[in-house]
């Protein structure tokens, strides 16, 4: 499992020290996330549809901070541009980024679900 991340630029030493070194514990974190990512995509989706910038703001923080909890750089990065975007109240640079956002989330998402399958 641990390669498949690693391969994919997660750095699990980073994470490990958040889940007290122990892989059973970032495992459930990682499944815990893949599960949700299902409910968040649509979530995320309509809340940039119906313009709920506080709700999507919420959202992309606590995929910001899994994402760093989880060492998934990648994630954590756009997250962060989000999340920046949201809270500085400049929603046209949040829309513009939205789609890249949820792609890279997608891909992540796919990326941690065939890791926990090893």
């Amino acid at each position: 499992m641990l390669r498949v991340l690693e391969s994919n630029g997660f750095h699990i030493d980073e994470a490990m020290r958040y889940c007290a070194g122990v892989e059973s514990i970032y495992r459930e974190v990682l499944k815990s996330f893949a599960d949700e990512g299902d409910e968040k995509l649509p979530m995320l989706q309509r809340c940039m549809e119906n313009q709920d910038f506080q709700r999507y703001m919420i959202e992309v923080h606590g995929i910001k901070n899994v994402a760093q909890t989880i060492g998934d750089v990648r994630l954590f990065e756009i997250a962060m541009v989000q999340n920046d975007a949201m809270k500085a109240a400049d929603f046209q640079k949040a829309i513009q980024g939205h789609d890249e956002f949820m792609k890279i989330l997608e891909e992540e998402l796919a990326v941690i679900r065939r890791a926990l399958k090893q």
